[in-house]
């Protein structure tokens, strides 16, 4: 969060005197905007302090000046005396004080760079407050899950039939017809796993799905009875063209 006006104005080393729009000192302050047009609004994001000589204000100019700053939606605005104007002019104050805009008296001594510097360095500041309570509140986490009864809490987030490792099947659903001259019970055939040639209305395999995603552990895979692939050997022997759906290697979660 950036500092407010009444922050800046409170740093005794400036001596700022605010001589209209108390009530709006807890705005915050984005940054310092240094100029001397009559109109800088242009130049201007909002929620600056500006700060002007007031070289080209004079008691004509002054309401139409302060409407154009509350207009962008700036913080503040600080006169510094001394060049162009010995005091802030009449006519300054009272069209801040109709505005509700924060009037600041800079003194001659008073460097604008200094006022620069110093909001500056208060917007820094409060940039690394937040990065260091970030990072704080990062170790307590951390060290929080490092305790024994973290890592108790963790371990018994898991079933424990899912400490011998996740395992899943796949059961195929067959399609097609058993190859002419097959004793009675074999299963169908599968001439090919794309899905161009697959018969118009057969389902294909179901995906296999692991419990736990980002395993390592082979998942297992079942096959009808007596389809000859109830184990890995039975894939292994085989060509790829000869694998029926009950055929394929492991898979890997």
């Amino acid at each position: 969060m950036a500092p407010t006006l009444r922050t800046v104005v409170r740093r005794l080393p400036l001596r700022l005197g605010v001589l209209a729009g108390h009530d709006g000192l807890d705005r915050p302050v984005s940054w310092v905007a240094v100029s001397e047009l009559e109109d800088p609004t242009p130049f201007l994001e909002g929620g600056e302090l500006v700060l002007t000589t007031g070289m080209r204000l004079d008691a004509d100019n002054a309401a139409p000046y302060v409407a154009r700053l509350v207009g962008k939606g700036v913080t503040g605005l600080g006169l510094g005396v001394g060049l162009g104007h010995e005091t802030v002019p009449a006519e300054l104050v009272a069209a801040a004080a109709r505005a509700g805009l924060p009037l600041v008296e800079v003194p001659r001594d008073t460097p604008f760079v200094a006022i620069s510097k110093l909001v500056s360095d208060l917007i820094a500041a409060e940039q690394y407050d937040e990065i260091s309570r970030a990072f704080a509140a990062q170790g307590r986490l951390t060290r929080a899950a490092l305790r024994p009864e973290g890592r108790a809490r963790s371990s018994t987030a898991w079933p424990a039939s899912s400490a011998a490792g996740p395992s899943c099947s796949m059961r195929p659903e067959p399609y097609g017809t058993p190859p002419a001259g097959a004793p009675p019970g074999s299963p169908p055939s599968a001439p090919s796993w794309n899905a161009s040639a697959r018969p118009p209305g057969a389902a294909r395999p179901r995906a296999c799905r692991c419990p736990r995603r980002g395993s390592t552990s082979s998942c297992s895979r079942s096959a009808p009875a007596g389809s000859g692939a109830s184990s890995p050997s039975a894939w292994s022997g085989r060509s790829p063209r000869s694998r029926t759906p009950w055929s394929m290697p492991p898979a890997r979660c």
